[in-house]
């Protein structure tokens, strides 16, 4: 009896202490439970986890084409002008997003052709190279791609990104076939539409006394070869 008076006065207590702390007199052990908040942090976690990290090599290039008519020539023939010097490096999240600090750059002031009076007037008139010496392509997402990447193979899809030539900047997308060996990557992106002059700043070209006329359209590829994670 007195055992049970005892524990009687003891509840009694700690009610009062919690009353007088302006809490309720119900006693209760608390019982840590995953909230709402934290599920979704950790599935958002796993969700995004990057692969690896994807280095360029100074293997990869960029090509443009474009439809010229030359003086003197009855047809119109491409010019064909490919730009090195890339540089840069990418993360692929597992749900197709690129990790923030994703980029590719080619140096424009390597862009040459099979004609330097074209390359000169396209570096120093349209592109500006002196001002605008790179051109940079920041990778947002892809589309169709199977994820995570198998360690060997042949892939399709599609990749989404923004691209910047003389200060403008566009957001563009990419049909592209890579294939991965282990930690080798190449791929070849294909501009999809194609662009203008126009949505860059730029008019199209003309060399005096050399091209009478440019069709206003640019027709980009990316070649990328890349070294990372073998699997």
């Amino acid at each position: 009896m007195q055992i049970h008076a005892r524990s009687i006065a003891a509840a009694l207590g700690a009610g009062m202490l919690v009353v007088a702390c302006g809490g309720s007199a119900t006693v209760e052990t608390p019982t840590a439970t995953p909230t709402a908040t934290t599920t979704a942090t950790a599935t958002a976690t796993s969700t995004t986890a990057s692969a690896g990290t994807w280095t360029v090599t100074d293997k990869s290039k960029a090509t443009i084409r474009v439809r010229e008519q030359l003086v003197g020539v009855s047809l119109p023939s491409d010019a064909v002008l490919t730009a090195m010097g890339a540089k840069g490096s990418f993360e692929l999240n597992a749900d197709g997003t690129f990790e923030s600090g994703s980029k590719i750059t080619f140096d424009l002031t390597t862009l040459s052709s099979d004609e330097r009076d074209r390359d000169n007037f396209i570096k120093n008139d349209t592109l500006q190279v002196r001002q605008f010496p790179t051109a940079g392509f920041v990778p947002t997402k892809t589309s169709g791609l199977v994820l995570p990447l198998a360690t060997s193979g042949t892939f399709t899809f599609t990749l989404t990104g923004n691209i910047t030539i003389r200060g403008k900047t566009k957001e563009v997308t990419f049909d592209v076939t890579a294939k991965r060996d282990g930690s080798d990557l190449t791929a070849t992106a294909t501009a999809n539409p194609s662009w203008k002059f126009g949505d860059f700043g730029m008019t199209a070209p003309s060399v005096p006394f050399r091209v009478l006329s440019v069709t206003d359209e640019i027709r980009a590829s990316i070649d990328i070869v890349a070294t990372g994670p073998k699997g």
